[in-house]
């Protein structure tokens, strides 16, 4: 009987891991034909964007929907933008006004498989979106709960095996 109880609980726990795990957290990233890489996850709905020219991170609700692929097609609005655009040897913050002109920020796709991050760049504004073409692609993390659930159901096996073994040690001694 306690063989049984302890089983149920590690079944449970098992269970419980698994559905602990969040489901569908992926982290994408993608290199552009000049070296910079562009990391979109998911789960927290964030991202990055760092290269020679380009450090920045920004966050925004609707990245939590990306896709993500080879050739992804999105349009998302961001609530926050942090870092910094090289410009000839020069350091700017994203802005969003100029003047009396608003600018929000955004990532999108275009056409030939590049991506644009939409932003004006310095106060007083000295450049604008920062475009870059798509030269490589690749899930960086998906957590896996499948793992989880092998894991518990190991645990299982193992108080399975157990038990055999004490019945089976129990039958020869009698």
């Amino acid at each position: 009987m306690k063989t049984a109880i302890k089983t149920a609980a590690i079944s449970m726990a098992a269970t419980a891991m698994v559905a602990a795990a969040p489901a569908s957290a992926t982290i994408f990233e993608y290199e552009m034909s000049d070296g910079d890489i562009l990391t979109i996850n998911t789960d927290n709905g964030t991202g990055s964007w760092i290269g020679d020219d380009m450090d920045v991170s920004f966050a925004g609700d609707e990245l939590r929907s990306f896709q993500g692929g080879a050739n992804p097609s999105f349009m998302f609005t961001l609530s926050d933008m942090t870092g910094t655009r090289t410009i000839r040897g020069q350091e700017y913050t994203p802005t969003r006004q100029n003047g009396s002109r608003f600018h929000p920020w955004m990532i999108k796709t275009m056409s030939n498989n590049r991506i644009n991050l939409w932003s004006w760049w310095g106060n007083p504004v000295v450049a604008g979106d920062y475009v870059r073409r798509i030269a490589d692609y690749r899930v960086v993390d998906v957590p896996a709960p499948g793992v989880l659930g092998l894991f518990g159901l190991a645990l299982v096996a193992l108080g399975f095996g157990r038990r055999r073994k004490r019945i089976k040690a129990a039958t020869a001694a009698a």
